[in-house]
This record gives structure tokens, C-alpha cells and sequence, in this order.
């Protein structure tokens, strides 16, 4: 069965915001639909009003010319949409058949769920579409992208005719978006409509059939993607030109900052080390890696999430290893998670609260035992300014943000602390193409001003648009060290996903 969708004239409403106004779309059958836009555009907004997330202020669904209407998600699954979000929305302790078929088990005879029923039709599914998952595997045993997998199937599973996929590639290597694509074809061979929220123009270009470009809230274009072009689709996201790509400064490294000495510690899957590295003043060293190669642990442990259980990390010639974060912090080390719903932000609290986090001790903020309100609403405002972060006001609840802008509200916040060290984790995970360059220039300019930055990321072009060295880890440890200059784009793609062929430097790095 064949689903076409429209989307007619949606408004929706957050209080004074106008998240989406009057905007009107048109899903088909074998096509992949590319929404573009800024952070706060509105794009995800009106992709959950399809799913049943949220309820539209004004306007109407219609699916095969029948107006619907959504009180739960679970209506709109039984009508055939599905939707991947950007945050997963796994069980890490069970099973991937049994989050498959969580809150939809097949039941047999008195009332035991039958797994074997679903375990076939799970594997019809997976052989279909070309999907290697084990359907046995612990969810926390699993890669992002084994993650992702997992999601799509539920969604497959739920007989889903529309798919709905937030951002797929944010934390993907080249190799996993490769694949991603091929499956992706093969639902768009089968019939189905997928829609695909996302900020890679390069990705847009290359694999959408149509794309639709929301800037504040409005629908500014939309149309066969043979008839734009990618400068057109960016002038349209930001409403003008990019600005030109900052000139960076030559490398002359300074003294370290960071010292890593024969590191070592226990990881979620495996040791982590024996790792050494070095960052200098005046100097981006960048870690490549796929999610679970342990530098999601190494980070932690540098910044006191994490015990170390060997070797010694050093911050301005001070061991830091037996120090807490708040300590650490004082000491000179700002931190840009890359999981901000869980580590970044507190998001039942304000903006203003999430933005002085780290600084509420600060005397301008503070009048005795009393936080001087007006001080914190004023420096939020600034961050909120400087990082064009969309949201009500400084007293508005971080949850109330998107993903993009609960992000830039962490980078803004951290880059401001101004401290010698920076480790940024993903720094622009789920922004727009505006952002990105505005979130680049700022960590440019701190390394021209003699900051040191730690950069991880699972983006390989942000990796060599940054960096002045680069790492790659691999099972936890250091599988080869590259100049940033020239390096190439493949080979550190090759090395994020197998052991190295052969050695790549020496010693430490």
C-alpha cells in the first residue's frame, strides 16, 4: 500500500511564538523529501505534527485525500508514519527484538508475548531491506549507527508507509552513511515516502528527489531538487550568502596545556589505553572516531566524569587525575558534551540558570546569598544574541528549545568561560550550516588567541576543517596520527572502522 500525504496551511503556537505558520507540504510515494533550515525553523516542529507529537494550531492532515486527525503518536503509527528522532529512544538493557517489538508484541496463546512470530517477521524485514542487526544484542553493546538500525526497524516492524528520519547522519561515518543510503533506497524502490530533516547540503544534493526549505517558521521554497541548486538551497536557509570561510593563522604550537601519559581506564565495552597525547597553546588537536571506540570515555575521564585507572593527565603542569569536574573546571578546562540532554543542560531549568552554570558563585551574579536576577537574565541575553539562539527569553525552560539551539546555548556558554583548555565533544551536532561556520570561526579564533582545543567528532570534514593534528581511535586506542594539513579524508575514514594496516607516527602524540 502506496501513502500520499499532504500537509495543509500548519500553524503551531508555543504561547507569542509562532513555531510554524501557515506552512503546506506534500509527501509522495518513492520519493525521499529533504527539509532544510536553520535551527528553530520550524522543520522538526511540523515533522512532529505529522507523527502526532503536537497538536496544529490551524491546519489540516490529509493522507490518499482523507483528512486526519492525530491524538497520540500511536494514531499516527497505525496509519502507516514512522519517525527516527534525533535522540534515540531506546531500552540500553533489552534486547534489540525486544525494543523492536516494545508496546507492540504479537501475543499467543494465554497472553505470552510471541517472540518467535516476531523474530521472523523481523528477519523478513532486515533481509528485505538489507539490514545486518543481531537481534540478540544488548542496545548498549551497539554502535550509533547498529542504534539507528534498531530505530528504523521498530519503525519497519510498525508497517510504516511515511518514514520520518531527524537529522540520520548527524554521528555517522562516511562508510555508515553509505549504508544508510543504500537502505535508503531500497525503502524508496519499495513505495515508501521518507522524509529527511537535516543540515548536509552535500547529502541533500546527493540523494534527495525534492527539498523544502523553512526559514522562521515559513515555508520559503520548495520544489524538485533538479530545479535548485546547493548555493540557492543555503541562501535560502540563512536568507543571504554565507560569509567566507575564515582565514586561519599558521600553525605555531605553544607550551602544552593538556598532558596525557600512558592513560588507562575501564571502558562501557572494553579497556580504554594505554593512551598518550599532548595539546598545546595555539593548537587544534582533533580525535576521529566511531561512537564506541572509547573517546566518549577518555573525554569523561579527562574531565572527571570518568576514574582513571592508570597513567596521568596533567592540566597546565598540574596532575588533575585525582580532581573532581568543579575543580577541573576552576583550574582552566571548559567542556562542550556531546550528549547535551544529559550532561549540557539541566532542561527543567531556565536559560538564564543553564547559562551561568559553572559561574553562579561569580560576584556579579550574586549579592550576598541572593543571585542578582537581573545580571543573569542580561548575560543570557548576550549568549543568546551572539549565538542567534532561537527561544522565548532568558526565563523560558531549556526543554523548550530544539536540539540545534539547546546546542548553541552549550557552545556560547563554554567558549565565553574564555579558559586555556577546551575539549568540545561534537561541537555542532544538529546545527544549521550558519551556525556551524559561526561555531568554527569562534574555535578558530580561541586557538589564534593561544587557546588549547581538544576536539572529538565523529564528522571527518570537521575534523579536517579544524584540526592541527589528528588522532584516530580505534578500540580504544590510538590507530594513527595525522598532520591536519593534507590529511586524507578516506584513509581516517578507513582507520575510524578497522585496525590500522600499518603504523602511522610513533610514540606519543
Amino acid at each position: 500500500m502506496t501513502v500520499s500525504v499532504e500537509l495543509t496551511d500548519i500553524t503551531v503556537r508555543f504561547g507569542a511564538l509562532t513555531a510554524v505558520d501557515g506552512v503546506s507540504l506534500a509527501l509522495t510515494p518513492g520519493e525521499i523529501h529533504a527539509v532544510v533550515g536553520e535551527n528553530g525553523a520550524g522543520k522538526s516542529t511540523i515533522m512532529n505534527v505529522l507523527f502526532g507529537l503536537i497538536a496544529p494550531d490551524e491546519g489540516a492532515i490529509q493522507m490518499n485525500g482523507e483528512t486526519r486527525t492525530w491524538r497520540t503518536p500511536q494514531d499516527a503509527i497505525a496509519h502507516g508514519i514512522g519517525m527516527v528522532h534525533q535522540h534515540f529512544m531506546l531500552q540500553d538493557s533489552m534486547t534489540v527484538l525486544e525494543n523492536v517489538v516494545l508496546c507492540a508484541e504479537p501475543v499467543r496463546g494465554g497472553g505470552f508475548v510471541d517472540f518467535s512470530s516476531a523474530r521472523r517477521k523481523l528477519e523478513d524485514i532486515a533481509s528485505r531491506y538489507g539490514i545486518r542487526i543481531r537481534l540478540n544484542a544488548r542496545v548498549e553493546t551497539l554502535s550509533v549507527s547498529e542504534r539507528q538500525m534498531v530505530e528504523i526497524l521498530k519503525v519497519l516492524y510498525r508497517e510504516a508507509e511515511v518514514l520520518i528520519l531527524d537529522e540520520p547522519t548527524a554521528v555517522l561515518t562516511p562508510q555508515e552513511t553509505e549504508s544508510l543510503f543504500t537502505i535508503l533506497a531500497g525503502f524508496k524502490a519499495a513505495g515508501k515516502s521518507i522524509v529527511l530533516i537535516t543540515h548536509k547540503l552535500d547529502e541533500v544534493m546527493r540523494i534527495a528527489d525534492r527539498v523544502s526549505v523553512m526559514r522562521g517558521g515559513k515555508l520559503v521554497a520548495s520544489g524538485p531538487l533538479a530545479e535548485t541548486s546547493k548555493q540557492e538551497i543555503a541562501k535560502g536557509i540563512i536568507g543571504g550568502d554565507l560569509p567566507a570561510p575564515r582565514t586561519r593563522a599558521p600553525h605555531r604550537p605553544g607550551a602544552p596545556v593538556l598532558s596525557v601519559e600512558e592513560l588507562e581506564l575501564k571502558g562501557t565495552n572494553r579497556p580504554i589505553g594505554p593512551i598518550s597525547l599532548t595539546v598545546c597553546e595555539s593548537e587544534i588537536v582533533g580525535i576521529a572516531a566511531v561512537a564506541g571506540n572509547g573517546q566518549s570515555e577518555l573525554i569523561e575521564a579527562l574531565v572527571g566524569l570518568r576514574p582513571i585507572s592508570s597513567g596521568e593527565a596533567t592540566l597546565l603542569g598540574k596532575s588533575v587525575s585525582s580532581l573532581d569536574v568543579s575543580q577541573r573546571r576552576a583550574l582552566g578546562l571548559s567542556y562542550i558534551p556531546t550528549d547535551r540532554q544529559r550532561v549540557g543542560l539541566a532542561l527543567e531549568g531556565r536559560v538564564s540558570e543553564n547559562a551561568i552554570i559553572g559561574r553562579e558563585l561569580q560576584q556579579k551574579f550574586r549579592r550576598g546569598l541572593f543571585q542578582v536576577r537581573t545580571a543573569i537574565d542580561g548575560f543570557a541575553r548576550e549568549l543568546i544574541d551572539r549565538y542567534q539562539i532561537k527561544v522565548a527569553g532568558p526565563r523560558a525552560r531549556a526543554s523548550s528549545m530544539s536540539g540545534g539551539n539547546k546546542q548553541k546555548l552549550v557552545v556560547g556558554r563554554e567558549l565565553s568561560r574564555r579558559t586555556p583548555l577546551v575539549i568540545a565533544e561534537n561541537p555542532t551536532w544538529g546545527v544549521d550550516i550558519g551556525a556551524i561556520e559561526f561555531i568554527h570561526e569562534e574555535l578558530v579564533q580561541m586557538r589564534d588567541d593561544g587557546h588549547a582545543i581538544l576536539l572529538v567528532s565523529t564528522e571527518i570534514d570537521e575534523i579536517l576543517a579544524l584540526s592541527d593534528r589528528i588522532l584516530v581511535m580505534f578500540e580504544g586506542k590510538i590507530a594513527g596520527v595525522f598532520d591536519g594539513v593534507g590529511a586524507d579524508r578516506l584513509e581516517i575514514g578507513a582507520l575510524m572502522t578497522s585496525h590500522a594496516l600499518h603504523e602511522i607516527g610513533q610514540g606519543a602524540a
